[in-house]
């Protein structure tokens, strides 16, 4: 335009800002600002507008203040632009204020400025003001679009008031999927799953998000069964999982133990599909492969990726944690630090349980002292009761009592838990009880407390306390937790207790176990005579 010098108008300028959007196009962008000035469109308020719009939504937020300070008129859609520059780019609060001092100026704001008002709301999770505002769009008379209730719904959704959500969704004449969608997450946060369902299954079109939701939602909730049977049925269905699915369906594996389910996902769908492995994505893989027992394999991802966030060090350091591999936990630790790396609370969570299940007390004293004294983090509950596992394992107990009852923050179940633990494997029953009631006091229902304790005294020989406990359990009507067990086959999941007969196929798994026990008593060469598969034609007989 500018060579075969056509006229130009404001909206040229504005659709020129709009092709350089986004943070690689501010230098492009900035030659349009100067263009402006140049051909003297400085004062136009649409292209004003544009240049404030173009900086908040690239980040430039002091050069889009700038902008605005300097404009000659502001209307709504100025001062919308650099609402929304703010709330975009976390400066919620300093949005909000721009919003009182617009209604100062008489400004009367439109629907869009609501809706970014709202997305405030939402990132602050503060219901009260989400809620006065809403008082305020009901008293200024605005027309309630789709995307005006929308927006309410999903600030309702994200600030926890889902009573007030659900109200709103009820009294919508029409529905998108994002309505639906939002209904489902949601109730899924909030603990209500099979509400949560229930709008997922009655909802007349679903997409990849909508399906993502609820496997998150089980996922989330500790529901892992429910959500690998959901992302089956999602494949199943031809919707191609997206990256927030493919890590929610991983920490389903993770939680249930499912290494089948999760080596299928990586090997069948992830790299057959030729799907990127994310910094995200690889965090997920490494936590399932070490909680479903492959530490070589997650070891082996975590050195393959090519980009680290602090999320995949602490999932490594912890994993090696987990799996008792103290050394490796600290070796890794400190290469991190090393490189750079910034730890958080979640990083010394697993360098003190690695330097508990080393025996490293020493170690272990530093970095809790550390923690404060270097990296200027404030020791939390879970750190004390790591080190209150520390101390116990390695029999100082006295000073693991020492520790819980002088520390700055309430001890909970895992502290009182950790030195109960403690007195069991060094055989302290009078400190074991004193951590046992406090136990109870804190959760009278869990019947691994009693067990503990009763199995301590009774290795002392302490027979008038196990029969304490043994009443204190039918006085408060506690009975043993019964052990259960799961496996998964075929994406059907399949669950035991001890002497269980309620499966289906019970009499022929019985059959099985009998058959293995009578080989696992036989001498080798004696099992390699027996013909196993025409004997136990149960086996291959589905």
């Amino acid at each position: 335009m500018i060579k075969d010098e056509v006229e130009m108008d404001g909206r040229s300028f504005v659709f020129g800002l709009k092709c350089f959007e986004g943070v690689s196009g501010f230098r492009e962008g900035g030659g349009v600002h100067c263009l402006v000035w140049k051909l003297g469109f400085g004062g136009n308020v649409l292209v004003e507008n544009g240049l404030v719009h173009f900086y908040a939504v690239g980040g430039f937020l002091s050069r889009a203040r700038q902008v605005f300070d300097e404009c000659s008129e502001r209307d709504v859609v100025t001062w919308t632009a650099m609402i929304d520059g703010y709330v975009q780019r976390g400066g919620v609060d300093e949005g909000l204020r721009l919003f009182g001092v617009m209604l100062c100026g008489e400004v009367v704001p439109n629907e869009v400025t609501m809706i970014t008002l709202l997305s405030a709301c939402a990132l602050k999770a503060d219901l009260n003001l989400g809620m006065r505002l809403h008082s305020y769009i009901e008293k200024s008379d605005f027309e309630f679009t789709l995307n005006l209730k929308n927006a309410m719904l999903d600030m309702y959704v994200k600030c926890g008031g889902l009573t007030s959500a659900r109200r709103v969704f009820e009294l919508m004449e029409f529905r998108d999927v994002f309505s639906w969608t939002s209904m489902v997450n949601g109730c899924a946060k909030c603990g209500e799953l099979e509400l949560a369902r229930r709008y997922f299954d009655e909802m007349p079109a679903k997409n990849v998000v909508s399906w993502n939701a609820m496997i998150a939602g089980y996922s989330q909730n500790n529901r892992p069964k429910d959500a690998l049977e959901l992302f089956h049925a999602m494949v199943d269905g031809g919707l191609v999982p997206i990256e927030a699915t493919l890590v929610c369906i991983l920490s389903a594996c993770a939680q249930s133990s499912n290494l089948n389910s999760g080596q299928w996902i990586h090997h069948h769908y992830i790299r057959q599909n030729k799907i990127e492995i994310t910094v995200s994505l690889g965090n997920a893989l490494i936590d399932m492969y070490a909680k479903c027992g492959r530490i070589d394999v997650a070891e082996e991802l975590f050195n393959d990726m090519g980009k680290r966030d602090l999320v995949s060090w602490n999932s490594m350091i912890n994993s090696y944690a987990d799996h008792g591999k103290g050394n490796e936990a600290l070796t890794l630790f400190d290469r991190a630090i090393n490189l750079g790396i910034k730890p958080d609370h979640i990083t010394f969570v697993g360098i003190l349980s690695a330097c508990s299940h080393a025996g490293l007390v020493t170690r272990g004293r530093k970095h809790f002292t550390d923690m404060k004294q270097v990296f200027g983090l404030e020791p939390k509950v879970e750190h004390y009761a790591c080190m209150i596992d520390l101390l116990g394992r390695v029999g100082l107990l006295e000073e693991a009592y020492d520790m819980i009852t002088t520390m700055p923050v309430d001890p909970d179940e895992a502290a009182w838990g950790a030195l109960l633990n403690g007195c069991r494997m060094h055989g302290n029953a009078d400190l074991g009880k004193l951590a046992a009631r406090k136990l109870i006091d804190l959760d009278p229902a869990d019947s691994g407390t009693y067990v503990i304790l009763a199995n301590l005294c009774s290795r002392e020989k302490r027979w008038d306390d196990v029969s304490e406990i043994r009443h204190l359990m039918r006085e408060k009507g506690v009975r043993k937790t019964q052990g259960r067990s799961s496996i998964e086959l075929e994406g059907q999941f399949h669950e035991f207790s001890v002497a269980d007969d309620s499966h289906p196929r019970a009499e022929d798994i019985y059959k099985i176990l009998a058959i293995t026990f009578m080989f696992s008593n036989l001498e080798d060469d004696t099992f390699q005579t027996l013909n196993c598969p025409q004997n136990v034609d149960i086996i291959s007989n589905g």
